[in-house]
């Protein structure tokens, strides 16, 4: 390797890995002088000679359009080539598959459309992608839903070109009959276009097995198509998927005005899809005594926090008082002066918060932290040794150890939230004025700025996480979306709820999120930690506080007719799909 080959590398910033595809690892890097988000795709040299690569490049450098994923530059390092190619920080619409619960038949119309316009602008080019499928066609976050880009063009053809074995490779899952002979044309890439469609609607593909029974499959089987998707989308799925080339549409673009056709001719909104079609929402109601222990409270509670086994905190009012599991008592710690609004309990300290002020209990007793003459967000360490408050656009992070105090100024952003996500560094969401964009800045403990992220999304509320470098936001414009933010590297996954979401909290097992239900109930929504919805339980009433106090028990706080009421609920009784 010559210094040349050193000095490009250099200009990125490796932040992480992102995936191992099948050429190699990617990576999320930083373009040194620009800032910018990079994808490095890594390629091996002794699978693909130089003289080879070269020539499919031309077919990367030239494909520019807004569903294909751009190549800019190819650099070397040590035995290794890498694309430099756009970063895409939705992942792969493989992982959006599979939490299918998420995608209405609009999203997954509109998901098709991309891919076909992708292949529409790459095949007036002449250029045949021969390997489509959900791994190879990545996902942008925007304000309106997600962009899909088709990666991997001449790459895959490449890899078909120079296999060693003279076999015939691709993935057979998408393979249209033709490839299996070794032959491909514009309806090899429409006929897996289709195999995606019908995965996306039903849930699955049409045919499963081994690479064997799937050529067999793909030759010879009849597509079947489930009577609960309407004969007009079962038309479009079984023209793509004709055994011959000549019978499927001759372009992407006739079956993408046949699917723009079909969604503005019929109302697709009561389709069940994928899993949905199999399976209904399960939604809990409290009767069984066992499930929860319950106590009346004389003032409402406005703040819950876990404390450690068997024992949590509340906040009525100007109250703080501790509880046993049982509920059948509690002890006063404090009488506050001002309303306390929330409380944190970080490595056996105990903070509580009102709406200017901050203390932390010591020996049981209120010490003032912090006082403002206006209202401000606020981050504590999961240490609890350092906490920091933003009122505007200034941040001032206060050390409790040595009792020092730094600050930042930002010129034209306010915080909308900021989340400690460890024990050195904080998360500062930003709103750019006047559009649906915002900016997450990674701070650290000594009040220095370590890179930043462009959001697609306004945020107005996020909270920490058990997942390492991952925190949990909520859409500032649209509050039935939530978002994954994972900090190293930068990935971007959105969760669409049915319901608007009030309060989130954050558990060993997944998430625990409330949302208005009707005017007289709320509804408690149940997410593993890949966000998939595991159970919906309505409550009685509003609920005014959420807290975990063990690993299966929940503290909640309600607000009804009736009066104000404490829960500790056994999530292990309600036959929810949790391991804990």
């Amino acid at each position: 390797m010559n210094e040349k080959d050193t000095s490009q590398f250099s200009k990125y910033r490796i932040l992480g890995l992102v995936g191992r595809g099948q050429f190699g690892k990617v990576l999320c890097a930083r373009i040194r002088d620009t800032g910018k988000l990079v994808a490095l795709k890594e390629l091996e040299h002794k699978r693909f000679p130089t003289s080879k690569l070269l020539r499919e490049l031309r077919f990367l450098l030239t494909l520019q359009h807004k569903n294909i994923v751009a190549c800019s530059a190819l650099v070397h390092h040590q035995n290794y080539r890498y694309l430099v190619m756009d970063y895409c920080e939705g992942g792969t619409l493989r992982d959006l598959m599979n939490y299918t619960k998420m995608l209405s038949v609009h999203q997954c119309f509109n998901l098709i459309d991309d891919i076909l316009q992708g292949l529409e602008h790459a095949h007036a080019a002449n250029v045949i992608h021969c390997d489509i499928k959900p791994e190879n066609v990545l996902l942008k976050i925007t304000a309106k839903g997600w962009l899909a880009k088709i990666s991997d063009f001449g790459i895959a053809r490449l890899s078909q070109e120079i296999d060693s074995d003279g076999s015939n490779t691709g993935s057979p899952g998408y393979m249209a009959p033709e490839r299996f002979y070794g032959q491909f044309s514009v309806g090899s890439d429409i006929y897996a276009v289709g195999i995606i469609l019908y995965e996306l609607l039903v849930g699955k593909r049409p045919f499963s097995g081994m690479p064997t029974e799937l050529m067999n499959a793909h030759l010879n089987q009849r597509i079947v198509i489930p009577e609960t998707i309407p004969r007009s989308l079962q038309a479009i799925i079984l023209k793509s998927l004709e055994k011959l080339p000549k019978r499927r549409y001759t372009s992407a673009q006739e079956m993408r005005l046949d699917l723009l056709k079909t969604i503005r001719s019929e109302d697709f909104s009561q389709i069940k899809i994928g899993t949905d079609a199999e399976s209904c929402e399960t939604i809990l109601f409290y009767q069984k005594a066992e499930h929860f222990a319950q106590k009346h409270e004389s003032e409402k509670i406005v703040g819950l926090v876990g404390a450690e086994k068997s024992r949590f905190y509340s906040t009525s009012g100007l109250h703080l008082q501790w509880h046993s599991l049982t509920l059948d008592q509690g002890e006063q710690i404090a009488k506050s002066e001002c309303q306390i609004e929330t409380i944190a309990f970080a490595r056996k300290t105990l903070f509580a918060l009102t709406n200017r002020s901050i203390y932390q209990f010591v020996q049981g007793k209120p010490k003032s932290l912090y006082q403002s003459n206006q209202p401000f967000q606020w981050a504590i360490s999961p240490q609890g040794d350092w906490f920091a408050v933003s009122t505007g656009k200034q941040l001032e992070i206060r050390n409790l150890l040595y009792g020092r105090a730094m600050r930042l100024e930002f010129a034209t952003r306010a915080l909308s939230c900021i989340i400690a996500f460890d024990r050195h560094h904080l998360v500062a969401i930003a709103n750019k004025p006047d559009t649906n964009e915002s900016r997450a800045i990674v701070i650290s403990r000594r009040c220095n700025i370590m890179y930043r992220f462009a959001l697609p999304i306004p945020i107005d509320y996020g909270i920490a996480t058990f997942t390492s470098d991952r925190v949990l936001l909520r859409e500032a414009s649209n509050h039935k979306n939530i978002f994954f933010l994972d900090l190293k590297p930068y990935r971007l996954a959105r969760i669409s709820l049915q319901y608007e979401v009030l309060i989130m909290v954050a558990t060993p097992w997944g998430y625990a999120i409330t949302a208005y239900y009707n005017a007289y109930q709320t509804i408690l929504i149940l997410l593993d930690l890949r966000g998939n919805n595991v159970s919906n339980l309505i409550i009685d009433g509003e609920v005014t506080a959420i807290a975990p106090i063990d690993i299966n028990l929940l503290a909640i706080a309600t607000s009804e007719i009736s009066g104000y009421k404490l829960y500790a609920i056994n999530l292990k009784k309600l036959n929810i799909d949790i391991v804990f």
